[in-house]
């Protein structure tokens, strides 16, 4: 039997493999642009999360990212042409690119909205009763919905039956990410009173140097959103700023103030995965309901593993 070399042995490549020895330890281990941009900015913090008896039960620090409004009533902000609802795609564009999110007026129908409404209550209310239900630091998510109903995965594929503006959402996607694009996963997303705002993060943070995004995310809005029941917090223009950092090997410095994502029943905003965001706070005793339909490159592993969760007779 031959003897194996010393520099294949665990105990030589341990003494060799010290971090200071290490390749690429520096860009592995430096956790930027999102180490820096906390640094900068102290008042944006995780708040730790409350799922059990304690739900309810935490610290509302005035002066917090979380603490904000609407871009309208912003002091800093309501003087800014910040993205407005609209159906015209040039300003879709314009706004996608520039603020890193765009609002398409009435994507849904009133009919569309209600349908999923409908099916969202009924099937979060189920899970509950049946022990299974996702409670999260914000209130309650629905996973799988591609197996929990039909208008779900309509939804999915955009299709017009249940999201009459779905050809301008694709061609907006497919723009942004490139054909062949795939949906990484859908999820009803629900905020309840005595929920703990969600820290502020990019859903694309594996990559945040990119010119363009690798990720986007659909958000359907079921309720109408504002600050008052939990519209999702965003700093607009924080994809450029963040990924220029990024790109650029530099900090990132004092960023802008977070506002709270506003937009009525049947509105879907879409979000650049390098866009700093995270769900507001339910300040009412109504549930607010939203779809995220996320979507990213072809060659990216899916969120959703749809082979194992999707069920044949969907399929």
């Amino acid at each position: 039997m031959n003897k194996i070399p010393i520099e294949f042995g665990t105990e030589h490549i341990a003494l060799a493999s010290v971090p200071e020895a290490q390749m690429y330890r520096h860009e592995v281990n430096c956790q930027e642009p999102m180490r820096s941009m906390l640094e900068a900015n102290p008042e944006i913090y995780f708040v730790p999360p409350q799922r059990g008896h304690d739900w309810g039960n935490w610290e509302y620090k005035s002066g917090s990212y979380y603490d904000t409004t609407i871009g309208a009533k912003h002091p800093d902000w309501r003087d800014i042409p910040l993205p407005q609802e609209t159906k015209d795609i040039k300003q879709l564009r314009y706004d996608m690119v520039t603020w890193g999110y765009c609002k398409i007026e009435d994507a849904l129908s009133v009919d569309q909205v209600e349908i999923i409404r409908e099916r969202v209550l009924s099937q979060a209310e189920g899970e509950r009763l049946a022990g299974i239900a996702q409670k999260t630091p914000s209130g309650q998510n629905i996973n799988c919905c591609v197996n929990k109903g039909r208008c779900f995965e309509l939804l999915i594929e955009q299709h017009p039956d249940i999201v009459q503006g779905g050809p301008l959402v694709e061609q907006l996607v497919t723009e942004a990410l490139g054909s062949g694009w795939i949906c990484t996963s859908l999820i009803a997303a629900i905020s309840l009173k005595g929920g703990v705002p969600q820290a502020l993060h990019q859903d694309q943070g594996f990559y945040p140097e990119s010119t363009s995004p690798m990720s986007v995310n659909v958000l359907t809005a079921i309720s109408s959103i504002d600050e008052k029941n939990g519209g999702t917090l965003l700093i607009p223009g924080s994809h450029r700023i963040m990924s220029d950092a990024a790109r650029e090997r530099k900090p990132v410095g004092k960023l802008p103030p977070a506002i709270n994502l506003n937009a009525k029943a049947g509105t879907m905003v879409i979000t650049d995965g390098r866009l700093l965001h995270g769900t507001g706070i339910n300040h009412t005793d109504t549930p607010r309901i939203v779809m995220l339909n996320g979507m990213q490159k072809p060659w990216m592993r899916q969120q959703e593993n749809w082979g194992v969760s999707c069920l044949q007779e969907v399929l």
